[in-house]
């Protein structure tokens, strides 16, 4: 069993736990940037509305709900993993649900406070700011709590650009809290940032915060050229990003059943969008989700993989180990994943572990598509 974990705060400890769970769980739910900023809000008012943007594992919205029961706390936040986290947090201490907004929509305000864990996304970023701006009160403020080494000149750029100017706290463990009290110039919150480019005889329109905005990464086409043949009647694209995968699945097997799953709000109603304009979204269905978690055992015949190789900021496979865990599960006796991966990652090793036969499909100086099977 993973181990509770206890952040130190003034007003008392929190457990608290990084999702998805595992045994031996080596990363902390949280850094010194959410610590900082919850040692700094000790005294906030306690009937303050507050907006808490990209908590990543629930530790700002645990920890400010402890601190004030009264307060009114928002969490706006595009990962379906972080909306888990954040309410396995608070029952882990007993503390009441947060409300929680999906990216896609925009919270609704006034609000006194905003604090915003800064994405990595610059897109997200600037969509995710211009949205929030007209949702607050005349004299509130915006935190933003970051880790110095995510801090270079872009950014501070950037974020004067977009709040004016900014005020920073002292380094605490190689974390500071940036402050602003942006003007508001507009009275209405502007639509979510929505770019559509072509592949192919595709058409691909992405919400801000997907991978690959511009074109389509170079993993996905290497799995595009060599895409599976064969005849397959349940297939899952896990992972499922803007869901071009899935498009191609619909149209190579227009018979049969396709789901498309993504822990990213923004992702699924990407490819929503792509389905319906491509005119395949009788075939294709998309939904959220922590790996392929709920579905039934043994209730695909192919399953097709993209995995990242990063959680936030935090490089490592922990999601793409959970992903082949739970492919194995779900695939058929004779049923294949179709993994593609960079090389040095070494996924041909680490998938022996739940696949038997595992063949590599073409050649590519950087890429590798793996064919599994149990």
């Amino acid at each position: 069993m993973t181990q509770d974990i206890e952040l130190a705060l003034p007003q008392g400890s929190l457990k608290l736990q990084r999702l998805p769970l595992r045994r031996k769980q080596t990363l902390q739910a949280w850094d010194s940037a959410d610590q900082l900023a919850l040692t700094q809000l000790q005294d906030i008012k306690p009937d303050s509305r507050i907006l808490l943007v990209n908590d990543h594992f629930g530790a700002l919205g645990t920890g400010l709900s402890a601190l004030h029961k009264q307060l009114q706390l928002t969490v706006w936040s595009d990962s379906f993993l972080a909306r888990q986290a954040l309410q396995h947090n608070c029952q882990l201490n007993q503390l009441p649900e947060v409300k929680f907004v999906e990216a896609v929509a925009t919270p609704q305000g006034p609000f006194d406070l905003v604090v915003m864990r800064v994405p990595k996304s610059h897109s997200l970023l600037q969509d995710q700011i211009k949205r929030l701006l007209p949702q607050l009160a005349a004299d509130a403020s915006l935190l933003l709590p970051i880790m110095v080494k995510h801090l270079d000149n872009s950014l501070y750029d950037l974020l004067t650009k977009l709040l004016g100017p900014l005020s920073a706290s002292r380094a605490v463990k190689k974390a500071r809290v940036l402050s602003a009290q942006p003007a508001n110039a507009s009275a209405t919150s502007p639509a979510p940032v929505i770019k559509s480019w072509q592949y192919k005889d595709f058409t691909l329109s992405h919400y801000s915060g997907v991978y690959g905005r511009k074109r389509l990464d170079e993993g996905s086409q290497f799995l595009l050229e060599n895409f599976p043949k064969g005849d397959f009647k349940r297939i899952i694209d896990l992972g499922c990003g803007n869901g071009i995968l899935s498009l191609q699945a619909a149209k190579t097997w227009p018979h049969a059943q396709i789901l498309g799953v993504d822990e990213s709000y923004m992702a699924v109603a990407s490819a929503k969008l792509n389905a319906e304009q491509n005119a395949l979204a009788a075939t294709c269905e998309f939904q959220v989700g922590n790996c392929l978690a709920g579905l039934a055992t043994k209730s695909a015949d192919l399953i097709l993989c993209n995995p990242p190789f990063h959680q936030q900021r935090v490089v490592g496979d922990q999601l793409a180990m959970a992903m082949f865990a739970d492919a194995s599960r779900v695939l058929d006796t004779q049923g294949e994943l179709w993994v593609v991966g960079n090389r040095h990652l070494g996924y041909h090793a680490k998938l022996k572990r739940w696949f038997k036969h595992i063949e590599q499909q073409g050649k590519h100086p950087k890429f590798v598509v793996l064919r599994c099977r149990k």
